[in-house]
């Protein structure tokens, strides 16, 4: 068995969906303790830790890698935002710890997605990253293109290196990569006890290096209704199509509006369909009450009107209403584009639930 752990639960599934694409019998979770299947081939644990401050999102990794180090899983993946949102340095050091490693191998760059990294900064399509849509994250705004500034290691520095330098025996190395070729060339040359981490590339690169001769499900399903979409995403293009759909007069309803939840009942009822957004505000709410009320709210309109369809958008948003709801493991289904999988819930019988990150796009087969 490999597995995964994601500091978020749109990461989790993405890898999740990785894992079907290449065969694999794949189960996500919120809770590592228990232990799957015996058939399971991929375990991903999606934890919460990039919504936590650092100390707590330390101390979530350690559990959660002492807990699966019992299960003796064959090798261990630390699923890392792409863009190196999040605590990284310190959750590595302590899956480090946790493992009793040496060093770590993080492959943070996406070249499917044009998230490239070279000679010591980090590029989203050939633009510097922090003049992107990142710079305004709510939580982690990414300021600068230079590795050790994203990475915050001041007091740590990271060892930078191309695909054909060497590598040091110990520490936290971040490999630079332009291609999908080079995440192939890092996959190919990972030294023995050593903590695999990185974005979705590069655990794809690693699968394709070990299973050469996967064979992907035809699974392919149409969604059902009436479909509930929950955005809690800040990025611009997400929030375009949202006013766009509420200008055609659309069913969508703003968290900062008054008794909310009964216009989301009635859509649903009537439409077949409701859309839920935070507004661009200004907020006197902080992301984190904001994604509490999203969730507590979301809840209750799912047991009002089970939906068929449950999709929402953003990682921290999602953990909150599954956390809110009481769902803890979700079986990929289909992988409906990279990084937008739909899975089912054992916990609720009929509902399919899909979630994809706030900074991809949404596939032909979704859309708002």
């Amino acid at each position: 068995m490999i597995a995964v752990i994601a500091d978020d639960l749109t990461g989790a599934a993405e890898l999740g969906g990785i894992g079907l694409r290449h065969g694999l019998k794949t189960e996500i979770r919120t809770i590592a303790g228990t232990k799957p299947p015996p058939a399971t081939d991929l375990l991903v644990i999606a934890a919460d830790s990039r919504s936590k401050p650092r100390a707590a999102a330390m101390e979530e990794m350690t559990i959660i890698t002492r807990e699966l180090r019992l299960q003796k899983p064959e090798w261990i993946y630390k699923k890392t935002d792409s863009v190196l949102r999040g605590h990284v340095v310190a959750e590595l050091n302590a899956h480090l710890q946790a493992l009793d490693y040496q060093l770590a191998l993080l492959v943070p760059a996406n070249p499917s997605l044009g998230r490239t990294i070279r000679n010591g900064h980090y590029y989203l399509n050939d633009q510097p990253i922090h003049h992107s849509s990142f710079s305004t994250d709510p939580e982690f705004p990414v300021l600068s293109s230079d590795l050790q500034d994203m990475l915050h290691t001041k007091d740590q520095p990271v060892h930078i290196r191309r695909t054909t330098d060497q590598l040091p025996v110990r520490g936290i190395v971040v490999g630079e990569a332009q291609t999908i070729a080079d995440l192939h060339t890092w996959a190919a040359r990972i030294p023995p006890k050593t903590l695999v981490a990185g974005a979705a590339g590069f655990f794809s690169a690693i699968l394709d290096t070990q299973l050469p001769d996967k064979q992907i499900p035809d699974n392919k399903q149409s969604p059902g209704s009436p479909i509930l979409f929950v955005s809690g995403s800040t990025f611009d293009s997400n929030r375009k199509l949202i006013r766009q759909q509420a200008d055609k007069q659309g069913p969508v309803t703003y968290l900062s509006e008054g008794p909310w939840e009964q216009q989301v009942i009635g859509d649903l009822k009537q439409h077949g369909k409701a859309i839920i957004a935070i507004d661009e505000g200004p907020h006197t709410q902080t992301a984190l009450q904001l994604r509490t009320r999203m969730a507590e709210a979301v809840a209750g309109i799912v047991k009002a009107v089970p939906p068929a369809e449950l999709i929402i958008e953003g990682g921290s948003t999602a953990y909150a209403i599954l956390l809110q709801a009481g769902w803890h493991t979700f079986i990929p289904q289909q992988e409906l584009a990279p990084g937008v999988v739909r899975m089912s819930v054992p916990e609720a019988p009929g509902l399919f639930l899909t979630v994809k990150p706030g900074s991809y796009r949404w596939p032909a087969a979704i859309h708002y």
